[in-house]
């Protein structure tokens, strides 16, 4: 009986071990499950909570152990030439054999085929799509398709600029330059690549051409050249193309202009901001626009609506430190801003639906500011020093958006001011407002930039623009 009895108490024991074993571990999955931030908010929205929520986070469990993979997440194709997209679909971590449907969000820009094979149409930005079979997952590769063609801004002899690039080697050849109004200082072309505008800072004008699409070369338009207010500075473009916005440091407010449909631009309201400023930028996803106010040390976030092209103030960043200058730049992944000043660079995180900004990061460089760039990867932010002579390289973590200091370009000759990259990532061209143009190569793997040379393109420059 004893022997028995001896059993009937020793398993319920073990099985009450085990219930605690097993809640344990249940407890622990279930809140590392809350504290994924995915979850969390697809439990608890912070904002117009909906039923939907708990269906969002089933098909986040389904989907989770599903995932596509692109050879190449981003890239820029040379106007007709054609790129090899290949997918991976991985199931629970396992390569997985799968077909996929391809898709691209433009087709006048960039076509696919069924295998993947991206074939380049028009100028402009396009978003190649792989889906799996099963319909469960899909990647996107953003392709920008461009022409090679450099235009740029002549403010001291009243020209435009234009260069080719030579595909291979990336060095510029200059073609020409064309008349515009008084002091070109801001220059800009929309997605397609149909027109191209400066802004003439002594003048108050703008100055409006055609670009020809087989050569690149500018024509006046019709109306060559239209008002823009006091002091018109730099100016931005949505990727629609519907709409221009203006920095007018003369009248110190934000003006907007649509463009119509032969290129020459409509007027349509003014917003205030306080104080002259000559930088705006555009969201990566073309919805905001970002101007430094009131006080010189704060961005100002305005949602744009698409409707009527009109600018509502919708979030001002953290304060920053400046000197009384200041150059903002958005990484391709449209989650943080870079605010480069004197003598700091400011990561603000930035939320995409709402326009809201937060402090992620403040790093000191010490140096004058006059021009900022990302590389189309995202690895990489760049730094150009007008006084010094110089361009700062820092790596960038896109995780978290914070940026190290990485490598420097010296012994830069002439007032150096801005810099653009082009979209295959490669080359980089930095403006010199008393000298001839700078040309880099693009480490892939550092940022590091090597100097081609120069090419002068017929007078000293302002600005860049890459079509």
């Amino acid at each position: 009986m004893k022997t028995n009895r001896s059993h009937r108490l020793y398993l319920p024991t073990i099985t009450k071990y085990q219930k605690v074993f097993y809640l344990f571990i249940c407890l622990f999955s279930f809140n590392a499950c809350l504290l994924n931030p995915i979850v969390h908010n697809l439990l608890f929205p912070e904002k117009n909570p909906s039923s939907k929520s708990l269906f969002g986070l089933l098909a986040l469990l389904a989907d989770s152990n599903s995932t596509v993979e692109l050879n190449h997440s981003w890239a820029g194709i040379h106007k007709g030439d054609s790129l090899q997209l290949k997918a991976q679909y991985y199931l629970y971590g396992s390569k997985t054999d799968s077909t996929f449907q391809w898709s691209s969000s433009d087709n006048s820009v960039a076509t696919v085929d069924a295998n993947g094979l991206v074939q380049s149409i028009g100028n402009g930005k396009v978003w190649i799509t792989a889906t799996a079979a099963d319909g469960r997952t899909n990647a996107s590769s953003d392709i920008t398709v461009y022409s090679g063609y450099v235009y740029t801004s002549m403010d001291l002899n009243d020209f435009v600029g234009f260069l080719s690039m030579n595909q291979t080697t990336g060095v510029l050849s200059s073609v020409g330059v064309y008349a515009t109004g008084d002091g070109p200082t801001g220059i800009g072309v929309d997605p397609t690549g149909k027109f191209l505008f400066t802004a003439n800072l002594y003048g108050g004008t703008f100055s409006q051409f055609l670009i020809n699409q087989s050569t690149g070369a500018l024509t006046a338009n019709s109306i060559p050249t239209s008002s823009a207010g006091a002091a018109p500075r730099n100016l931005v473009i949505t990727p629609d193309g519907r709409f221009l916005y203006l920095a007018s440091e003369g009248n110190m407010e934000i003006r907007a202009f649509a463009i119509n449909s032969d290129g020459t631009l409509t007027f349509l309201s003014a917003y205030p901001t306080a104080v002259p400023h000559n930088v705006i930028q555009i969201s990566r996803n073309g919805n905001f626009i970002f101007y430094i106010s009131p006080s010189l040390t704060e961005i100002v976030s305005y949602r744009i609506n698409y409707n009527d092209g009109s600018l509502t103030q919708v979030g001002i960043s953290p304060s920053f430190p400046s000197g009384g200058s200041g150059f903002v730049a958005t990484h391709p992944n449209g989650r943080y801003l870079y605010v480069a000043t004197s003598p700091t660079v400011t990561v603000l995180s930035f939320d995409k639906n709402t326009g809201q900004m937060a402090f992620v990061d403040s790093v000191f460089h010490g140096l004058s500011i006059n021009g900022t760039a990302i590389h189309p990867s995202g690895n990489f932010f760049y730094l150009v020093h007008i006084n010094e002579g110089e361009i700062s390289c820092y790596t960038v973590d896109s995780k978290s958006g914070k940026i190290s200091f990485s490598s420097k370009q010296s012994g830069l000759v002439g007032n150096v001011r801005y810099m653009i990259i082009d979209p295959s990532g490669r080359f980089a061209y930095v403006a010199n407002n008393s000298g001839d143009i700078y040309q880099f190569t693009i480490s892939q793997t550092t940022g590091e930039l090597t100097l081609l040379g120069t090419v002068n393109p017929g007078h000293p420059q302002w600005n860049l623009t890459f079509l």
